[in-house]
């Protein structure tokens, strides 16, 4: 009897490796639809920012991004309590992938902020890229995401976002809206829609 009790380094990894593999599940059932939100809000805002910047010629119209945000957080806030009352149980693993995502959130608002602080150029002496940094911090959280996955497919769409990143910092202006929205398609969209598909498969 005491020999069932002790545990051996054997057991010990297949409970670890048990606990990681639950823990990705946890990310299928629960990361896919957030993602696929964002992305669809951040991909309709993009593609209406460009077109009303283009047509305007104003760039005021990136206010618009401070609204998508307020939407985005405010259908988030609504799904949390949602998981709350039904007593849904979250691993560590899904607990990591969230709170790297809010990070995300948080830099992102962050970034736009002070970028709007940098047009001042009697303070500053260059403008920050908001755009490009923007997409550099959605392939991190999207790279921690394809690694607890080990999702092949979704790292190349992650490390092809370096080119949109790329083209933000070549075509400042409107085009750098439609690069977010693509950013959008890419790391959150598509790649959602492929994680709920694999729940879909395991359930």
């Amino acid at each position: 009897m005491e020999n069932n009790n002790v545990m051996t380094p054997r057991r010990s990894l297949e409970i670890i490796s048990e606990a990681i593999e639950q823990g990705r599940r946890d990310v299928e059932r629960n990361a896919g639809t957030p993602m696929v939100t964002w992305g669809v809000l951040a991909f309709v805002t993009g593609c209406a920012v460009f077109t009303l910047w283009t047509l305007t010629d104003s760039s005021s119209w990136n206010l618009l991004w401070f609204a998508m945000c307020a939407v985005g957080w405010g259908v988030y806030a609504a799904r949390r309590r949602r998981e709350r009352a039904a007593g849904q149980p979250s691993s560590y693993v899904w607990r990591f992938v969230r709170w790297v995502w809010m990070v995300f959130g948080m830099l992102a608002v962050a970034v736009a902020f002070i970028g709007m602080l940098s047009y001042d150029v009697s303070v500053y002496g260059s403008h920050l890229p908001i755009t490009a940094t923007m997409i550099l911090l959605l392939m991190l959280a999207s790279a921690v995401t394809a690694y607890v996955m080990k999702d092949k497919t979704y790292g190349v769409f992650t490390g092809g976002n370096i080119i949109l990143a790329n083209f933000a910092l070549m075509y400042p202006g409107p085009y750098e809206a439609l690069c977010l929205a693509l950013s959008a398609v890419t790391l959150l969209i598509v790649p959602g829609i492929m994680i709920n598909r694999q729940a879909k498969k395991r359930d």
